[in-house]
């Protein structure tokens, strides 16, 4: 293991990385493996970023996956059902990177117990992956569970539906980790 509490000298640092925010103290990593130091060294951008960068990915798939899903029950036109569908398979192709992604930021830049809104960005992201996994499935055995939506077919349709709230809620924790609301803003002079 390679202790990563400092910067190597022959880089400059970098703000909010390796440095830690103006006016704050650097960030206190956990020991790495001397393999990721190396990486994490070379590319600072990966100690906050991929997780950033990927989980737009699965919002954008997911909630197009509802409006679809109520685009077709709307409409009736199965191009609109089908397209629900590839978008649920988009989602849960790009869920897992995701969820490693934040697992690994949130060790990294998280160290210790996790608090409260790690927590629940965790739950409510597996739970994302449970329900999403689930109505693929569902719909892949299946291509016409949304047409009548009486008896389990209903089952269906809300666990598309709850694809929504959840995502937008663990969008808001994600977002409340990297930009939190008690950073006020710098007293007017």
């Amino acid at each position: 293991m390679v202790s990563n509490q400092k910067h190597p000298p022959d880089q400059p640092p970098v703000p909010g990385v390796t440095e830690g925010q103006s006016g704050s103290s650097p960030p206190d990593y956990p020991d790495l493996p001397a393999a990721l130091a190396r990486l994490l060294d070379r590319f600072p951008q990966l100690k906050r970023r991929p997780h950033a960068m990927l989980a737009h990915f699965p919002i954008v798939f997911l909630l197009s996956a509802t409006s679809f899903s109520l685009l077709f029950r709307f409409t009736g036109n199965r191009a609109f059902d089908d397209t629900a569908f590839y978008c649920l398979g988009g989602g849960l192709l790009t869920l897992p990177a995701t969820v490693a992604t934040g697992l690994f930021t949130g060790w990294l830049n998280f160290p210790g117990e996790a608090d409260q809104t790690v927590r629940l960005e965790k739950a409510l992201s597996y739970a994302e992956m449970f329900i999403t996994a689930a109505a693929f499935v569902w719909r892949w055995l299946d291509p016409l569970v949304l047409t009548d939506l009486s008896g389990v077919n209903l089952i269906y349709f809300f666990l598309v539906l709850a694809l929504t709230p959840l995502v937008t809620a663990s969008g808001y924790f994600g977002g409340m980790l990297t930009f939190p609301l008690e950073e006020a803003a710098a007293p007017n002079a």
